[in-house]
Order: C-alpha cells, then structure tokens, then sequence
C-alpha cells in the first residue's frame, strides 16, 4: 500500500462549502458547517493509500470530497473481504466522533481521493459547549446507523430469499428428473419381469422345452433383481411424489392416522406388530391424506423391520397441541420400543440410501420420503430421538390448517 499523502488547505469561497451536501452535517446551519471545516483539514492521496487501519484506535472522521475508497475486513484466515465502496460526498469513521473506538474495517483509496478529514478532539472541543450541536450530530448519526442496520438486514433477507429461491429450483429440477426417470423405467421394467417370470414358469420341471435345472437359478435371480429394480423405481416415485399437491381434506388427523395403521396392517398381514393409536378428542386437521399415509406408512415399516427385525412388537401413535412458527399445530409422536439407534447414524437417517442393513434388502429411502414428505407438502418439521435397546421416537409437528 502507498502512503502518500498531501495536505492542502481547507478554505473555500463559501463559508462551510466543503460540508454542503454532506448527510451527517444536513442539519447544521451555514455558520456552523463553516465552524466544523475550519477545524478539519484537506488532504490528497493516491490510489492504493490506507486511509484507515482496521483494530486502529479511532480518532478522525473522514469525508469523501472526491474518488472512491474501498472498505475492507479482515477475515479469520488473514485475507481481506470486500465490504462495499464509499464515494464521493459519503463519511467513514463517523463513529470516532462518539465512541474513540478501534477501527472495525479498513479504508483504502481505490481511485485518487481527496478527503476531509476531523479529529475527534478538535470536533468535541467545537460542540462541548453547544448542546444543541450535539442534539443535531446525535440525530444524524443515529439516522444514519439506523439507514445502515435496516439495509444489512434487506440484504440478508435479499440473500435468504435468494439462496431459498435456488434451492427450490433445484429440488423441483430433481423432482422433474426422478419422475421422468421413473415413468421411462417402468415400461421397460413391467416387461422384462414378465419375461422372467414366463422364463422362470418354464424352468420349471416338467413345463416345456427350457425345463432343466440349469435355467431355474439364472430365472429366479433375473426375477429378484428385476422386483427389486421396480421397488426403486417405486420409492424414486414416492420421493417425487413428495412434491405433488394433492386435494386438501378437512378431517380428524386421529381418526385419519388410525385408518392408516389398519390399512398397513392389513397390506402386512405376516408382520406381527401390534399398532396403537392413543384415543383422545378429536384433533381438526385441513390436510393431505396420502401424504400422512405415505410417511406413517414408512414409519410402522421402519419400526417393524429395524426396531423388531420383523419380529413381534408393538408401536404407539398419539397426538397432542402445539404451535409451529407461532400458529397452531399438532404434534403427531410415532413411539416403538425396539433395538433403538446408535448416535453416530441419527444425523443421515434421512439421507437417501443411507441403511445398515443393505444386506438384508433394505435400500435406505424410507426416511427420505418421510422426511421430504413432512418438510414438504405437509409444511412441518420432523425430529427423531433414540436410545440403544430403548427404542426410538419419532415427531412429526404440522400446522392444523396447511
């Protein structure tokens, strides 16, 4: 950085004319924006100066008369950060005719700058005895912190919405894609399963010209590899079906999660899980129905083949008030009180594909669906708990009206 620097007198033709049009001096009279300048003093700098240090012990206020001052921070690696740029008519420092602070950025010339520069001593000994100079300095600067603070928080709400707005996009671009995948894929799959299976009907002994032994392995595990290809292609579809507005329904999110449970039951007859719905008032919900199905669904199967490993258990459902972002909301808890699960594993529980027991078929994608389900088109939020050899929770929290 350069250094030069080049002082020059601070008169003008008229009286204060170095402060005209300055923000922070608005509300001075003539007479006392002249008081203000002739204290201060002009000076010149080349391109590259550094007008002001960061961690300096703040001691002037500076106005830009004429070029551009670049504003920059230090961060925690040791490298600068951009902050923004300051030009001609704007003020830095301003806060060192208050506080005598360390500087909280520094302040280097991008152009050949002129400067206005006030010492903080000689500005203080100015208005000391003039309260109503004070009032009016106080007025400003605390207008101006005002402008600065509202403006940080447009840009960080501008930036949210931003960063919200692509997310969005990407995960409708992922939709698009997954059910486009599905619906190409389940043509070609539905006849190459009926392929196998009319190849394995005739592997068998006694069926025909390919009934031998040999053809009975290869048939069979075509024909596993194939159901299994489809029940992806299925979940790929429920993931995206996440997405998908259904017909709102005025309902009894009670009633609705015990139907759920019998029609469960019933689709898995030689599970031995025992499903309780907690009795209690009727809990009003303006909601999705299959959307609710879906994730209960995949949570009594998670239950049963995780937390019972298919063998007998028993799982509660039940539901009690509460609020949500400020608005009413019901809490829908999913209870078992099988093997539970380690610590390490809860934070990519709802990770796509991620299992512990891929040996046993499982393929990791029934909390995701839950997951995208909830945090999707049932505008809620989804918490999981769990203690090793204690069981696992599960709370579903979502608005009473979507």
């Amino acid at each position: 950085m350069t250094s030069a620097v080049t002082s020059a007198p601070t008169g003008t033709a008229t009286p204060g004319g170095i402060l005209d049009g300055i923000v922070l001096f608005e509300a001075f009279t003539p007479e006392e924006r002249a008081a203000v300048a002739s204290r201060g003093r002009v000076f010149d700098a080349a391109a590259g100066t550094m007008l002001m240090r960061e961690g300096d012990t703040a001691s002037s206020l500076y106005v830009l008369l004429d070029g551009t001052v670049r504003v920059v921070r230090s961060d925690k690696f040791g490298g600068q950060v951009e902050v923004g740029f300051r030009r001609v008519g704007d003020c830095f420092g301003e806060m060192a005719l208050i506080d005598g602070g360390s500087r909280s950025a520094s302040v280097i010339a991008a152009t050949p700058v002129r400067v206005f520069e006030l010492e903080r001593d000689l500005f203080l000994s100015l208005i000391s005895p003039s309260p109503a100079l004070l009032a009016k300095l106080l007025r400003e600067l605390s207008r101006m912190i005002r402008d600065v603070s509202e403006r940080v928080v447009r840009e960080d709400l501008e930036r949210r919405t931003r960063i919200a707005e692509s997310e969005l996009a990407r995960q409708r671009a992922i939709t698009l894609a997954v059910t486009g995948l599905a619906h190409e894929l389940n043509t070609p799959l539905g006849v190459c399963v009926t392929a196998a299976s009319h190849l394995k009907e005739l592997s068998r002994s006694g069926s025909g010209p390919l009934a031998t032994e040999e053809l009975q392995e290869p048939a069979a595990l075509l024909d596993a590899n194939l159901t299994r290809a489809v029940e992806l292609v299925e979940a790929f579809a429920a993931i995206a079906a996440c997405q998908n507005t259904e017909p709102l329904e005025a309902l009894d999110l009670r009633q609705a999660a015990a139907d759920a449970a019998a029609l469960f039951a019933v689709q898995h007859p030689d599970l031995p899980l025992e499903i309780e719905v907690a009795p209690g008032p009727p809990c009003p919900w303006l909601g999705y129905v299959p959307h609710l199905e879906r994730v209960l669904h995949n949570l009594l199967a998670n239950a049963a083949a995780h937390g019972y490993g298919g063998g007998p258990g028993r799982v509660e459902v039940t539901m009690a008030p509460t609020t949500l972002d400020a608005v009413p909301a019901w809490c829908l808890t999913v209870r078992d009180w099988g093997t539970g699960i380690p610590a390490r594993h809860l934070p990519a529980l709802t990770d796509a594909f991620f299992t512990t027991a891929r040996g046993r078929g499982h393929k990791g994608l029934g909390l995701a669906v839950v997951f995208n389900t909830v945090t999707g088109p049932l505008a809620g939020r989804l918490a999981i708990d769990s203690t090793p050899g204690a069981g696992t929770i599960v709370g579903i929290t979502v608005p009473q009206e979507l």
